[in-house]
């Protein structure tokens, strides 16, 4: 059996990070898995450490990330934040005009007289200017800090300063409590978006229940969920979180001694179909003590938008022998097993960028080697009901810009015994997160179908975003059971 041999940086950081503790700080130089280069150093023992890590170019290593963590930064934190900086920020250049728009943690503003860009994350702040991250927690001298450079761009930029916020806040620790305190349902913890100091309690998956339009039953399931943690800690503070229709759709947990300030409703509806048509609805919820948002210059927040994809509705059903019939019910769409993993920007799926040459151990042959580069890559998604091949029930999706293009054939009834389906687009907006429906779809049944799927469609991509935003470099919980390989089922 041949010697495992890893690629990723991942394997290397981490045992880098402990060997220059182990030697009191001295300068330590690593060449770690996939052709990456760190560099650690220390001026004084027990003093702050200085990184430099390097990336793997065709020019030779090229420096993508310095670093300064203050000697207060647990180790493990520092291991992890350079491994987010290997696997979300290539060597690309700067543009932090588009950064703002793209974070997912904590609240961007800007300070009258002070160059760069300002993130507001409970008590912690980061500062962002040119090509520099800067990170405090606590008052300067005593508290965690570090300082990171290189020339990333905008997304990569958004997802380290999510990474490094969360690193140096213990996030994730709240939700792990109230996960520990909650009985077995369909629920997922997440920690919140705006403090460290807070988590949400949320249905594992959006789905609408078409018998239940105003999720009603969520509202109570939710209700008695804060009851019973009322019961168990006193010392929480509460907040149902109520959509336009007055249903409870979140719980927010905080400890009473970090005063968290409270979230307030925005509703924002669109469409042909009127504001109230599925689909063409969001609920905005921001906390309280933040100004009018987003509350940057306009020069850091640029409206100007991709222009609308154009959507394709087949004139008339098509017959096809082989089409299936499946009910809405409450089933979800799950990602078919492709080789895809998490990389940056609005669109979770990415695959490597390669380039042909030579294969040195067999000359006349060649192969394809990774560029280091990624691109957005379009996947194939499917009902969970079973692992079959689902025809019509299919759902193509196409990355473009911070849309997503959905390819569906909708069941259209039968003739004659043979099924009918009719092809259609959808347009997914991410960066909205609302689904956009043909006008050209008449009203009744058929359209009804396409916003149900629609909003799957939707739910499965924000999952796909929120594993990758907990770290995961691969899809896994988006995916069917049978490809995650999962225990069977002991449920007789």
């Amino acid at each position: 059996m041949s010697e495992f041999e890893p690629v990723s940086p991942t394997y290397g950081l981490s045992d880098a990070v402990v060997a220059h503790r182990l030697r009191g700080g001295e300068r330590l130089r690593a060449d770690l898995p996939g052709g990456y280069r760190l560099t650690l150093r220390a001026r004084e023992l027990g003093g702050p450490v200085q990184a430099a890590l390097a990336a793997p170019s065709p020019t030779g290593p090229a420096r993508i990330c310095t670093a300064r963590f203050s000697a207060f930064t647990p180790l493990p934190a520092v291991s992890r934040v350079l491994d987010a900086v290997t696997r979300y920020a290539p060597a690309l250049p700067d543009a932090r005009e588009a950064v703002a728009r793209l974070l997912t943690t904590g609240a961007p503003f800007q300070q009258p007289g002070e160059p760069g860009l300002f993130v507001q994350f409970g008590p912690a702040q980061a500062w962002l200017d040119g090509r520099r991250l800067s990170v405090t927690l606590g008052a300067p001298g005593s508290g965690l800090s570090l300082i990171l450079g290189g020339p990333w761009d905008a997304p990569s930029t958004a997802r380290l300063t999510a990474v490094v916020l969360r690193e140096l806040t213990a996030a994730e620790e709240l939700a792990g409590q109230v996960a520990s305190l909650l009985p077995p349902g369909p629920w997922q913890i997440l920690s919140d978006q705006w403090h460290p100091h807070a988590a949400l309690v949320l249905p594992s998956s959006p789905r609408w229940d078409p018998e239940d339009p105003l999720g009603r039953r969520v509202s109570r399931a939710l209700r008695d969920l804060h009851q019973g943690l009322c019961a168990d800690r006193p010392d929480w503070d509460f907040q149902e979180l109520i959509s336009a229709e007055g249903s409870a759709v979140a719980l927010r947990v905080s400890p009473h001694d970090h005063a968290v300030p409270h979230l307030l409703r925005t509703v924002v509806g669109d469409g042909a179909f009127g504001p109230g048509e599925l689909g063409n609805t969001r609920t905005t919820f921001l906390p309280t003590d933040l100004p009018a948002f987003p509350c940057l210059a306009p020069a850091l927040m640029p409206r100007a938008d991709a222009a609308p994809l154009d959507l394709y509705v087949a004139p008339e059903p098509e017959r096809d022998i082989y089409g299936v019939k499946l009910e809405l019910g409450g089933w979800r769409y799950v990602l078919d097993k492709n080789p895809v993993f998490y990389g940056p920007g609005w669109y979770p799926f990415h695959k490597h960028v390669t380039r042909r040459e030579k294969d040195p151990t067999a000359p006349l042959n060649d192969r394809l080697v990774p560029t280091g580069a990624t691109v957005p890559a379009p996947v194939r998604i499917s009902p969970d009901v079973e692992n079959r091949s689902w025809r019509n029930e299919y759902v193509q999706l196409t990355p473009v810009d911070h849309y997503v293009k959905a390819r569906l054939q909708l069941y259209a009834g039968d003739e004659q015994g043979c099924p009918l389906v009719r092809t259609v687009t959808l347009q997914i907006d991410l960066r909205a997160r609302r689904v956009r429906i043909p006008d050209q779809i008449p009203p009744g049944p058929l359209r009804h179908q396409a916003a149900v799927k629609g909003e799957r469609i939707l739910g499965l991509l924000t999952a796909a975003l929120q594993e990758r935003a907990h770290g995961a470099s691969e899809p896994r919980a988006v995916l069917g059971p049978w490809d995650r390989g999962d225990p069977p089922s002991t449920d007789a």
